[in-house]
């Protein structure tokens, strides 16, 4: 373990050094609090917790120029456990958050190829969330994939933008075992558009073998006819996941309205399958450049059960690099058994669960 962090001590310090003469650069986003949850398995908790309001990583990423509008271009990226110093991410892979290297060209766009994001990140993302509220207001169990989630043994490509307008399309060729990823080939679709106060973006991502942790993801005790004990963490292997996305945003001044649909089909194979769908709403208001009060409303359905979740965020940037921020997030579950919880966080032992929460964030 010393030997590898010396290592990525001497790869970093190397990146540093050499930034002067090339296109190598370091850089990350770092984001840590303390939350207050009102309900964990029947007990309220105070947490130390990192990477909520924005994913942490801490990455690698060049560019070389090749002549005649010709470029190659790399990314390495890790997700620290700011509160351990531990790395994030499945056993073994260190850089779990984006690990691809590629050529692009200036009139027609890049191909990458490596662990890369699907695109249901790019679509939705920037639309949910309260706008600010980050991990906790994703959609439930993230099963739609809007807040970032990655394929490996992937091909990428995306266009340049045309008149406002950039399409992608993405394949991965999956793995020979199962994986918290997916074990079965994929693919993702992009098409995105903005002009002046507008934009809009729709994506699709279709995967075989994908692992899904009904209890832990989204509270639900039973699904495709199995149940699952109130204190399990079992998974079980997808047929297959698609899920299309659709997240449109307007600037009225110092207003910003957004709004995003997503359907997700969950096919189990023999025991059938089950359709989530989510509708959410968001408006952020910019008092100053500086303060921006953000908030949002999501609803969502699969089987009988339901989810509303209410969010809140007041934020104020330090500097371009350096925001803290308050936040207060509801969350609601009703169905047969159904038990609230929100990603990243234990299950409640009833159908409500409520967080507040204190933070800062830094980008570098």
């Amino acid at each position: 373990m010393k030997k590898v962090a010396l290592s990525y001590a001497a790869l970093f310090a190397y990146a540093a050094s050499a930034h002067a003469q090339s296109s190598v650069t370091l850089y990350g986003v770092l984001d840590d609090g303390i939350s207050y949850v009102s309900n964990e398995g029947g007990h309220s908790a105070f947490l130390l917790a990192d990477t909520i309001s924005q994913g942490n990583r801490v990455g690698l990423k060049g560019v070389e120029d090749l002549g005649g509008g010709l470029k190659t271009l790399f990314t390495l990226e890790m997700f620290p456990n700011l509160n351990t110093g531990a790395l994030r991410g499945p056993t073994g892979t260190e850089f779990s958050r984006g690990a691809y290297v590629g050529l692009a060209q200036d009139d027609y766009g890049q191909v990458t190829i490596g662990r890369q994001y699907d695109f249901m990140t790019y679509a939705l993302v920037q639309y949910t969330g309260g706008l600010y509220s980050g991990i906790l207001d994703v959609h439930p169990g993230d099963i739609d994939r809007g807040s970032g989630q990655w394929l490996n043994n992937s091909v990428q490509f995306q266009s340049v933008t045309f008149s406002g307008a950039k399409f992608g399309a993405m394949y991965s060729f999956g793995e020979n075992s199962t994986t918290t990823t997916n074990y079965g080939r994929a693919f993702s679709l992009l098409g995105t558009y903005a002009h002046g106060p507008f934009s809009a973006s729709a994506a699709m991502t279709d995967i075989n073998g994908l692992t899904f942790s009904p209890y832990t993801g989204l509270g639900l005790i039973s699904i495709f006819g199995q149940d699952f004990s109130a204190t399990s963490a079992t998974s079980i292997v997808l047929k297959n996941l698609r899920t299309v996305g659709f997240g449109t945003s307007y600037q009225f001044g110092r207003l910003k309205l957004a709004g995003v649909y997503s359907n997700t089909r969950l096919d189990s194979g023999a025991s059938g399958s089950e359709t989530s769908q989510s509708f959410e709403g968001d408006a952020a208001f910019f008092f100053t450049p500086s303060l921006i009060l953000s908030g949002g409303y999501s609803y969502s359905k699969l089987q009988s059960s339901k989810w509303n979740k209410f969010d809140a965020v007041l934020d104020y940037l330090l500097s371009k690099r350096t925001d803290v921020y308050f936040s207060g997030h509801y969350l609601k579950a009703s169905g047969p058994g159904t038990v609230a919880v929100y990603t990243t966080m234990t299950p409640s032992s009833d159908n409500k669960q409520a967080v507040v929460r204190i933070g800062m964030r830094h980008r570098f």
